[in-house]
């Protein structure tokens, strides 16, 4: 298989199956193939409509796929940084239509959680107080909802990349200066908003917080990252062309990252079931508290790949060659 052909399947065709088998699940669950208007939410009040436009939800999750977007295109910036010109006609047009893309899902998730309960609404979600329905408002806690699993999605942002540079052929992007720079300020965000959310021993040792984590872990191990990865590796692909000289550079960064977000997986895996996670679940079934969470991440499918997109294009360091021209630049490599 073919290093493309490789990227297709992981970036297109994994996330469009699963979401598929996900809808599939949850018409299964609810009796009909058109579940729409049916009850599917674990909470027993929300349609698969109100769902899929969960928008209070989609405003608390801003911060962690804020973060997650940052990791994606720093780790994708880091290793293939863009080379072409900043300022071409091409680059522009995509910063054009992303930004646009990112904007109108922000309008509509901000604009929607302002309807259903006015700024207070907003300010709550995104202070992150909330949980799950009907437990209690505590500063923080939303993010302590998903401190494991997005460290360890930060991880694996950086480690799949790592994998598919070494399965390119290694190729060296020794003249990009500045390159770690977006990666680096994605891990001094989670850590910044970490200690800003009150860390606490929950998203440890809690049944509540490690089955909910591991749950976001699955969806968006299999949707929302290579969703997003694929958008910056075809940005990449038109933007950071190959020089034709593999690096020398050690990939241990590479194997710590990954083994590090592959070992968190495990631990919330393994504390999950240890724990009994499961049973404290707003569904007494697996099949739906794992089908109707796909549907309700689907606003930060548009807005996380989008904007991984829009960060990796963004003008910066890494950038070279001549304004305008849209072109790789000619490098010579000094000994």
């Amino acid at each position: 298989m073919s290093t493309e052909s490789l990227e297709r399947v992981l970036f297109r065709v994994l996330p469009t199956v699963v979401l598929l088998a996900a809808l599939i699940g949850i018409a299964v669950l609810a009796g009909t193939p058109w579940p729409w208007h049916r009850v599917v939410h674990e909470d027993g009040t929300r349609t698969l409509l109100d769902t899929v436009f969960f928008f209070e939800h989609a405003t608390r999750e801003l911060p962690p796929d804020i973060i997650l977007a940052l990791s994606v295109a720093g780790a994708v910036r880091y290793f293939f940084p863009p080379r072409s010109s900043s300022t071409s006609a091409p680059v522009a047009r995509l910063r054009i239509m992303l930004a646009l893309i990112v904007g109108l899902t922000l309008v509509v998730i901000l604009g929607g959680t302002f309807r259903a309960g006015g700024g207070q609404a907003i300010r709550d979600n995104l202070s992150q107080l909330h949980t799950r329905s009907g437990a209690p408002l505590v500063w923080g806690a939303h993010w302590r909802y998903h401190l494991v699993e997005r460290w360890a999605l930060v991880l694996l942002a950086f480690g799949i990349t790592g994998l598919l540079w070494l399965v390119r052929g290694r190729p060296d992007p020794a003249a990009a200066p500045g390159r770690f720079r977006l990666y680096g300020i994605a891990l001094a965000g989670f850590m910044v908003m970490t200690l800003m959310f009150h860390p606490t021993s929950e998203p440890f040792d809690d049944p509540r917080f490690l089955g909910h984590q591991a749950r976001e872990l699955f969806t968006h191990t299999l949707v929302t990252l290579p969703l997003a990865l694929g958008v910056c590796f075809e940005m990449a692909r038109r933007f950071a062309p190959d020089r034709g000289v593999a690096s020398t550079w050690r990939p241990w960064p590479i194997a710590l990252a990954g083994g590090l977000g592959l070992l968190s997986g495990v631990y919330l895996l393994v504390a999950s079931v240890l724990t009994g996670a499961q049973a404290q679940g707003q569904s007494a079934t697996l099949g739906g508290l794992l089908f109707p969470h796909f549907a309700e991440h689907s606003l930060g499918y548009l807005l996380v790949p989008s904007l991984a997109g829009l960060l990796y294009l963004a003008p910066g360091p890494t950038w070279s060659g001549q304004a305008g021209d849209g072109t790789a630049p000619r490098t010579v490599r000094t000994q």
